[in-house]
């Protein structure tokens, strides 16, 4: 049963954008007492609004089983979301604790074909609710631990991209405008299962550093700039290289292997028939 004060959970779902604010402006461990005890719908809420960044670093303060069943309460997309921000081992853990059936499908979700821009984005790149203020993305650039250009990525309350806003215009913008009202909504996209190879010469780097990978309902994903994609490039001629430098013995031991079977088969066809002419011309002798 919960402990969490009535008036909390009140809040939460009366506010669930102003509490995830609350709760971002909180230090991790205080976040995490928090939801720890509230009820695992209301937790759910208010994680689904913050940041996906934010949202895990409160989460792996939790139990294991506890994060299972909040992830439970959640929007696919939105857990799917807070579980790309969450290393290998971790979300190892969690997903032993899910449903199969559910633990099957984040597996599937989270995977991407080894030449497909999914495989190479950056999935740690948290997007903004675009319901944040101008002064929640400015702390939230503070608090960033790892360069990442100069774009904000937007993304609405479903989790679907929006659009992107660079950290210098905001600067001098009023603290409490609302993101919504400022982002730029004709920012372009790469599709998640789209190629490499497909997008590496598109003239869209000549203005963009990285650019939001979406799914194919539009939801954040991460990002891929011109570097990871070149690497991603790379890395499959050297696999396919690889594959290539193998194919010749592999196809001399394959040749090798059919030629000995079929002249396996040949001769045992041979005495298969030489028995059954035996057996035929005695059963008549008799």
């Amino acid at each position: 049963m919960s402990n969490a004060p009535p008036l909390s959970v009140a809040f939460i779902e009366r506010n669930p954008s102003t509490a995830a604010r609350v709760l971002e402006n909180l230090a991790t461990e205080d976040a995490a007492a928090l939801i720890g005890v509230l009820p695992g719908y209301a937790s759910a809420l208010a994680l689904s609004r913050m940041t996906p960044f934010a949202s895990a670093q409160c989460l792996l303060q939790l139990e294991v089983g506890r994060i299972a069943l909040i992830l439970r309460n959640m929007s696919f997309l939105d857990a799917a979301s807070i579980l790309r921000m969450v290393n290998d081992e971790n979300r190892t853990s969690i997903m032993d604790a899910l449903p199969e059936d559910m633990a099957r499908a984040f597996k599937k979700s989270l995977y991407h074909p080894r030449n497909s821009v999914g495989a190479w984005m950056d999935q740690r790149i948290s997007p903004l609710p675009q319901s944040h203020t101008v002064a929640d993305a400015l702390k939230y650039a503070k608090r960033k631990k790892r360069p990442e250009g100069d774009e904000l990525f937007i993304v609405d309350d479903a989790g679907r991209f929006v659009g992107a806003i660079r950290i210098s215009s905001l600067i001098q913008t009023d603290s409490k405008a609302v993101l919504q009202d400022l982002v730029t909504k004709k920012t372009p996209t790469l599709s998640n299962r789209a190629t490499l190879a497909s997008v590496i010469d598109l003239p869209l780097w000549d203005d963009y550093e990285n650019l939001a990978v979406v799914g194919r309902k539009g939801n954040f994903l991460g990002t891929l700039s011109r570097r990871l994609a070149r690497q991603g490039i790379a890395a499959a001629q050297r696999h396919s290289g690889s594959l290539r430098s193998d194919s010749i013995p592999t196809h001399l031991i394959s040749g090798c292997f059919v030629a000995f079977v079929g002249l396996f088969e040949l001769l045992l066809h041979s005495v298969d028939i030489r028995v059954a002419k035996t057996n035929q011309e005695t059963s008549h002798d008799r």
